[in-house]
């Protein structure tokens, strides 16, 4: 078959080349009710533009680069996938650069993706106040700054201080040793610091409600799933039910409660578990958790990205989401 060309969209929209072109790059200057019909024939016609002819005429990059700390985790899989799923609506396509060190970041800021082919970057879970101490910004493109606050880019983020917060009131109000299980998080790693973050909301709250934990009670490994395994363990083997037990990630909690259920201890009795992400696998098997709004907060990513490609000089925006616990038959 004939290959789809913007004198097709043109031609069955009624509108000039020019016009679809305008649409396509997301110019203010078409009405709405235009940009809607040109829209409709696009996506009849299954019409993509091709970005590197889109670059010879002279036309915006459409391609945007994301760079996320890790891959294989289901966080990253649904932020990303909502991320696509809007840019896709736009025409953009994504360059994905997972990085799993601070030199490895830097290598792509500063070579990998250069600002002549990128449109914009998105940063995912990095901190750039520790990563860029110099006060000239690292990536000079429109630049949006995913699950992290950062007072020069865009910012989307989630208050995962709050999320320990609700954690340990819930917890606190409970009979029994207190632990937490959590990853150690190197100061100058040059990533956001969410396990801490959500520690210290914990912790608040506990002060709050006149409890503690003791430094034997927290329990930090590394991100994988054998990990809540190995946490669950120790925990059971030194000391006696009620156990209550805040796993800082989903993938935390599975390891715990797989555990618990080997040594026929009761969920929601003998051990009060509480996750955080509300991935798949804690819907799956009853496990309380901290639900993040992950979609929301990519698509919110996308669309900062957008308005600043639109607007270069409009002022720096940041949007903070609010977690919420959903309980659960392991509390």
């Amino acid at each position: 078959m004939k290959p789809i060309t913007i004198e097709d969209v043109a031609r069955l929209s009624g509108v000039s080349r020019g016009t679809v072109s305008r649409v396509i790059n997301g110019s203010k200057n078409v009405n709405s009710e235009t940009r809607r019909k040109v829209i409709e024939v696009i996506e009849r016609l299954g019409y993509r533009p091709n970005p590197n002819a889109r670059r010879t005429a002279g036309g915006k990059s459409s391609t945007v680069g994301i760079v996320i700390p890790m891959i294989g985790t289901e966080f990253y899989e649904r932020l990303i996938r909502s991320m696509e799923e809007r840019l896709r609506s736009r025409w953009f396509s994504m360059v994905l650069f997972p990085v799993l060190k601070r030199d490895w970041l830097l290598k792509v800021m500063t070579h990998d993706l250069p600002a002549s082919d990128a449109a914009g970057m998105f940063l995912c879970s990095f901190d750039i106040e520790r990563l860029f101490t110099s006060v000239r910004k690292p990536f000079e493109a429109p630049t949006v700054i995913v699950d992290s606050y950062s007072p020069v880019y865009d910012s989307v983020y989630i208050d995962n201080e709050l999320g320990g917060y609700l954690v340990g009131k819930m917890l606190s109000k409970l009979d029994g040793s207190i632990h937490v299980i959590m990853m150690q998080e190197s100061i100058d790693s040059g990533f956001s610091p969410v396990f801490n973050m959500r520690f210290k909301g914990f912790r608040k709250a506990l002060t709050e409600w006149g409890k503690s934990i003791a430094q034997g009670n927290i329990h930090s490994y590394d991100f994988s799933w054998s990990a809540g395994t190995l946490a669950a363990r120790d925990i059971f083997d030194n000391g006696q039910p009620p156990f209550n037990i805040f796993a800082m990630s989903d993938l935390y909690a599975f390891g715990v409660l797989r555990e618990a259920q080997l040594r026929g201890l009761r969920m929601g009795l003998d051990v009060n578990l509480v996750g955080y992400d509300d991935q798949s696998v804690a819907k799956d098997w009853g496990i309380t958790t901290v639900r993040q709004p992950i979609e929301e907060m990519g698509e919110k990513a996308v669309e900062l990205m957008i308005k600043r490609l639109e607007d270069p000089d409009s002022k720096v925006e940041s949007i903070c989401f609010k977690p919420e616990v959903v309980e659960r038959e392991s509390t």
